[in-house]
């Protein structure tokens, strides 16, 4: 095409094409045509319409809605008329349009049926013209946007370049949004230039799952692929399983989206081959990694044909991804590379007209945004030592400035560059790299500089984090993290804060001091995003600070009559004061969270389930427990009914029974090899081994940082006490197969299931009611970085009943010896210190005495730490939450 791109143009063209598709709406498994034609001619009709309804030149007119044909057609009737499309988030609340209302002038809008309400006036008095996007019925609305159509008799205004053609107010990741306009000649150059690049083709049809109201969809995705004829195919929402049935239905030749979209599609993937299993799911990746590394080194895509089947279930016309709005990770690209698609990727901000530079099938870097494509220049301000400096650009492209001269301070330099706000640097031959968000840089009070996204990106990665976002707090590093539910309840852990801690001090392992997080809170709902994926930084800080403080938790609210009614009936009023009972000073509604509001965990759930079995006869099972996510889940599965109760813990006899003579042979020569290996191979020092009683019965309590931690133990204790000495151990991690039980049975080790802590209890118990020794370790879960974790309240609970003394024991070295990151252990000093036993009544004070469990464990874990101070460890450096 030449360069006199206009609205005008755009529609004449549409108009040539005859009945050539331009938008493929899908609903459901049904897909809506619109022609070419039929757009033209339903805009033209419509901006006549506008016109002899008064529309002035250069009026603004706020579009709001999902994206449509009804959407797509307002918003070219109103340029063609000479107005200004202020497009605005389907999303966004009654507040924020009724300020969008006011700060832009609006009098008219197009919205859905659904908002009309809110539309009556602007929020000052001031009345506003609605049309209704979404009436399709014959009859008609009487709001509806065909209303005000009018035949296309005339001319209609001419356009001047400088002319603005749409208000966009900004996603707001750092601060409140700021309102700019776009000319035609600035979203002229980039639809010019990308048209004739001659990338696209009028065979193609493109997927939009991107809401039209951002520069990028509306610009890039939809402007200018239909200035190249391309079809565009909406799909019903942006969800995945609408964008799936679109990619079915509407036969996509390419997609138009963010990296986020990307990611997930290689998630689900990389889940889909990981649930296969087997011969197969290993064969498909390995041709996968062959398939990018022929792409890598070679430069031939084979994944075009070794990965057809795989993207023959996803989109298989899809030939290439555009990528826009963040920067799409080198790994990411090369793996969708690897699938034989072509990946285009590119930088540039509303601001920019969205697109500013790209790379292109001849000329591009894979890690690289790509160069200018509209003509534009690029320069890097203030550089440091590493050529990274702020990204600043020039160009035909680059709007004028912010509406409200207050925010437009500073925003170009003297010289007239755009000063971004991004920070990057230029390789050798031009092509841009984008480091990170100089606004969302994160300066620790240490003085060190973070990219949030760098951080984020690590943790996140972690099977237990949903959503994780680092901010700045006190000069610390921090977190808000959403944690999923579903992989932690999956692996066996109800306690969902003690998963997150460990989760993420895993992860800190592996990063530099400077990134690992001083604290973190737990969110329950999403993290605040744009449609584009970018989390709003600004609002971060406060609700860490609700979140902290609780305040994030749903508000209680007047239980429904529907809710009353069914809380009054019996089974749901007894287990709802079991829970009045038990949780006084909480306030409850049938939405609250057991593991995220009340911080149940494996003990609470036991306690709470003796209670329901107690009074009302219902034992609940495991995979009953794991289904609860809400008080409301809890009262179902009650009324639903339970296993019945059992007569003692199942499955106890196997393991406490006296073993034979060759049993307990075999039992010491494997103690008398683990004694020369542990006290050769990591040097072990033990220091107080003469406070350890002659006879049980007694606790031994250690702290846990290492799977080294029990062979330890074992080698510090006098074979006296190796004798009467009983293990509890992971039922998954250590009794899969039969040489292992075998083994288990010979060394005294029973089964835990964390799942069902009453069993490891009353088994425990009854190894001191006969006159034995018990290896408990109270923290439940070896240490993520070798601090002491809570103490579980399960020990004070095994203390209380059995009356039984413990002696609390440290270890120090076998976190650095193997931690539970590394794959094997290394040489490392281990120093095993015991401390004297204690009995359980002087464990607390008598004000706090009584069936405090939880302060009894605390209790312990305090002289655990003390022990700890006494080697000259430094045992606790609890994360706050």
């Amino acid at each position: 095409m030449d360069d006199s791109w206009t609205i005008k143009s755009l529609l004449d063209g549409m108009l040539a094409r005859g009945e050539h598709p331009a938008v493929i709406a899908v609903h459901g498994e049904a897909a809506e045509v619109w022609s070419c034609a039929r757009v033209a001619d339903h805009a033209l009709r419509l901006a006549h319409g506008l016109l002899d309804a008064g529309l002035e030149q250069a009026e603004p007119v706020v579009i709001i809605g999902p994206n449509s044909p009804s959407w797509l057609v307002a918003a070219l009737a109103i340029d063609a008329a000479g107005g200004v499309t202020v497009p605005v988030d389907a999303g966004a609340s009654a507040a924020e349009v009724a300020g969008i209302f006011r700060d832009s002038g609006s009098t008219r809008a197009f919205v859905t049926a659904e908002r009309l309400s809110e539309f009556v006036d602007r929020g000052d008095g001031t009345p506003v013209n609605v049309f209704v996007l979404d009436d399709e019925g014959e009859a008609g609305h009487p709001r509806s946007w065909r209303t005000p159509m009018a035949d296309a008799e005339g001319d209609l205004p001419t356009l001047e370049p400088d002319a603005n053609a749409s208000l966009f107010y900004t996603s707001g990741t750092t601060a409140a949004p700021k309102a700019f306009h776009l000319s035609y000649a600035n979203i002229a150059a980039n639809v010019t230039a990308l048209s004739n690049l001659g990338i696209l083709r009028t065979t193609d049809r493109a997927l939009l799952p991107l809401p039209f109201h951002h520069a990028y969809p509306w610009i890039v995705g939809t402007l200018t692929t239909l200035s190249c004829g391309v079809p565009l195919v909406l799909p019903e929402s942006p969800s995945g399983p609408h964008i799936r049935t679109a990619m079915q239905v509407g036969r996509p030749t390419m997609i138009i989206g963010v990296p986020r979209l990307y990611e997930a599609l290689l998630a689900n993937i990389e889940v889909g081959l990981a649930s296969r299993g087997g011969v197969g799911a290993a064969f498909i990746a390995t041709l996968w990694r062959v398939s990018i590394w022929c792409r890598r080194r070679m430069d031939w895509r084979a994944g075009r044909t070794l990965m057809r089947p795989v993207r023959a279930r996803i989109g298989p016309g899809v030939r290439l991804l555009v990528s826009g709005g963040a920067h799409l990770k080198t790994q990411a690209v090369w793996k969708l590379e690897g699938l034989g698609w072509e990946v285009l990727s590119g930088y540039g901000l509303a601001e920019t007209s969205s697109m500013f530079t790209g790379n292109l099938p001849w000329e591009r870097r894979v890690g690289s945004e790509g160069k200018p494509v509209a003509g534009g220049e690029i320069r890097i301000a203030d550089a440091d030592d590493s050529d990274i400096g702020e990204i600043q650009l020039k160009g035909p492209n680059v709007f004028a400035g912010y509406t409200r001269a207050e925010v437009n301070r500073d925003v170009f330099t003297e010289d007239g560059w755009f000063r971004t706000g991004d920070l990057g640097y230029l390789d050798s031959d031009g092509f841009l790299f984008v480091t990170g968000r100089a606004k969302e840089l994160i300066v620790l009070g240490s003085g060190k500089n973070i990219f949030p996204e760098d951080v984020e990106r690590a943790y996140a990665a972690h099977p237990h984090v949903a959503e994780l976002a680092v901010l700045e707090h006190q000069g610390s590093l921090v977190a808000l993290v959403v944690p999923d539910m579903a992989a932690i309840q999956a692996a066996g852990m109800l306690r969902v804060q003690d998963a997150m801690k460990v989760a993420l001090t895993s992860v800190a392992q592996q990063l530099p001091s400077f990134q690992r997080l001083a604290g973190f809170a737990i969110a329950r709902e999403p993290l605040p995003k744009t449609q584009l994926g970018k989390f709003r930084r600004f609002l971060l800080p406060s609700l860490y600070e609700r979140t902290r403080a609780g305040a994030a938790r749903p508000t209680p609210t007047e239980i429904s009559k529907k809710d009353q009614a069914f809380l009054a009936a019996s089974p749901a009023r007894d287990v709802w004061q079991i829970l009045i009972k038990r949780f006084p000073d909480q306030p409850l509604t049938l939405e609250t969270s057991p593991q995220l509001d009340l911080g149940v965990g494996s003990f609470e759930w036991m306690m709470l389930a003796l209670d329901l079995e107690r009074s009302l006869g219902v034992r609940l099972t495991e995979d009953q427990i794991a289904r609860v996510e809400t008080l409301r889940d809890l009262v179902n599965e009650v009324m639903a009914g339970g296993e019945q109760p059992a007569n003692g813990e199942p499955g106890a006899e196997q393991w406490l029974r006296p073993t034979n003579a060759l049993h307990r042979l075999l039992g010491y020569l494997l103690f008398a090899f683990n004694k020369l290996l542990m006290w050769s191979v990591f040097r072990l020092r033990v220091t107080g081994v003469d406070r350890i009683p002659r006879q049980g019965p007694f606790v031994v309590a250690p702290n846990h940082a290492s799977d080294l931690d029990p062979l330890i133990m074992a080698a510090a204790l006098p074979f006296r006490t190796m004798r009467q000495a009983y293990w509890g151990a992971d039922v998954v991690r250590v009794f899969a197969g039969p040489v292992r039980r075998f083994l288990c049975r010979v060394l005294h080790i029973f089964p835990v299931d964390e799942r069902r802590p009453m069993a490891a209890i009353e088994t425990a118990k009854r190894v001191l009611a006969d006159g034995n020794v018990q290896m408990w370790f109270p923290e439940g879960w070896r240490s993520p970085d070798g601090k002491l974790l809570r103490f579980q309240p399960g020990i004070g609970k095994l203390l209380r009943e059995s009356g039984a003394p413990v002696v609390p024991a440290y270890i120090s070295g076998t976190f650095e010896a193997w931690p539970r990151h590394h794959r094997w252990p290394r040489p490392h000093p281990v120093r095993v210190v015991f401390g004297d036993p204690i009995d359980v009544g002087t464990l607390l004070t008598t004000e706090a005495a009584g069936d405090d469990d939880e302060k009894r464990a605390a209790a312990l874990r305090d002289r655990v730490a003390e022990l700890g101070r006494a080697v000259g460890a430094s045992p606790t450096g609890d994360q706050e939450s």
